[in-house]
Formats: C-alpha cells, sequence, structure tokens
C-alpha cells in the first residue's frame, strides 16, 4: 500500500482533532485517541517530508500557527480562503512542479 502523501496526512490529522508539532526535530502528535489505520504507517513513512512541510509552511506545528511564520496561513489569507482550499492550492503547485 502506499504511503498517504504529507498533505493527505495533514487532512486526516484534522478530520480526526489531532495537533502536530516539531519538537527539536522530531513530529510530535496529539489526539482524542490513538492513531490507527493506516495513517501511523503513512507518518512514519513521510516524517521527514511532514516535519519538513511542518517547519516551512505552518510555523512548525499543526494546525499552522496563525502568527508570522506560517506560509500556509499567508496563502490562505491572501486568497481569502479557507485552510482546506490553501492547502488545495498547495497540493496543485506541488504537482505542477512534479510534472
Amino acid at each position: 500500500m502506499k504511503p498517504q502523501t504529507t498533505i493527505q496526512i495533514l487532512r486526516c490529522l484534522t478530520l480526526g482533532r489531532y495537533t502536530a508539532r516539531v519538537v527539536e526535530g522530531r513530529l510530535e502528535t496529539e489526539g482524542p485517541q490513538p492513531l490507527a489505520g493506516p495513517l501511523p504507517a503513512s507518518i512514519k513513512a513521510r516524517r521527514d517530508e511532514l516535519v519538513a512541510f511542518l517547519e516551512e509552511w505552518c510555523g512548525g506545528e499543526w494546525p499552522p500557527a496563525r502568527e508570522p511564520g506560517s506560509g500556509l496561513r499567508e496563502v490562505e489569507e491572501f486568497l481569502d480562503c479557507g485552510l482546506a482550499i490553501a492547502l488545495d492550492v498547495l497540493e496543485a503547485a506541488e504537482r505542477r512542479a512534479a510534472a
């Protein structure tokens, strides 16, 4: 089974009401119950990408920080849209860059 993409993982975390943050280069998650299903395996497979994405786009945490330092929140404000649309835009940009 192919691991979920970083953005798919973040969408799952949101749906499950989980948070994530980068602490001293490590990824920590918290939520209402232990992670289950294919999500933990995807997180393990994409851990480095998740950490890089959170640090570059989210101020080191999920949901993204509201204060300056969150590029994803800047995209959200610039486009005057919600977080889901901002993720769609980044996902489309990643696909375009990979093509």
